[in-house]
């Protein structure tokens, strides 16, 4: 049986985005985003969405390009300082220890320690009550050698993950193996 709670964001697992920006002083900046996620397969497209109050949405604004940096557990209380504190009032990598670092392909910085970073253009903002969603076609994506096999295969168990639970503010832990997607095709005939 199930039981109504009400309309809440329940979204689950929702991911942890770190959403990279250089300020009007050319000060790097990080904002934890969770309203985000994959919206577009060609172009390749991340949506993410942000408040207008937020220190980061004039950068996006104006330069039109970010950074996405997504934290493994070892950075899972970085990751919620990043989003309950102000880039106005703060300076987020020196408070933290964490290092920003220019991209290669776009005007913004990412977080050195986090071991997958997607760099971005935004093609679009659409104005969504409170937030603004940004449409963002992912130009390139960086990845620790970590998560690299030698023969160039991705792997991601070594760097275990974590997601928001919107519903209780909390975060969890992922990173079991559970299948390979796409092979059930003929499962269910």
């Amino acid at each position: 049986m199930k039981r109504s709670i009400g309309k809440k964001p329940a979204i689950i697992p929702t991911p942890v985005l770190i959403i990279g920006t250089y300020d009007s002083d050319g000060k790097p900046n990080g904002m934890t985003a969770a309203w985000g996620g994959v919206c577009s397969s060609d172009p390749l497209s991340i949506s993410f969405s942000v408040q207008k109050t937020r220190h980061t949405y004039p950068a996006l604004m104006e330069k039109k390009e970010c950074t996405i940096s997504i934290p493994s557990t070892d950075y899972v209380k970085e990751a919620d300082y990043f989003g309950v504190t102000s880039g106005r009032d703060r300076d987020k990598f020196s408070d933290t220890g964490l290092t920003p670092v220019r991209a290669p392909s776009v005007n913004a910085p990412y977080v050195g320690e986090f071991p997958i970073v997607i760099e971005c253009r935004i093609t679009k903002v659409i104005e969504v009550g409170v937030h603004d969603m940004f449409v963002a076609e992912v130009i390139d994506v960086l990845l620790d050698d970590i998560c690299i096999t030698k023969e160039g295969k991705i792997k991601l168990q070594d760097a275990p993950f974590f997601f928001y639970n919107p519903l209780d503010r909390s975060y969890y832990k992922t990173g079991e193996f559970l299948m390979q997607g796409f092979s059930t095709g003929n499962l269910f005939k």
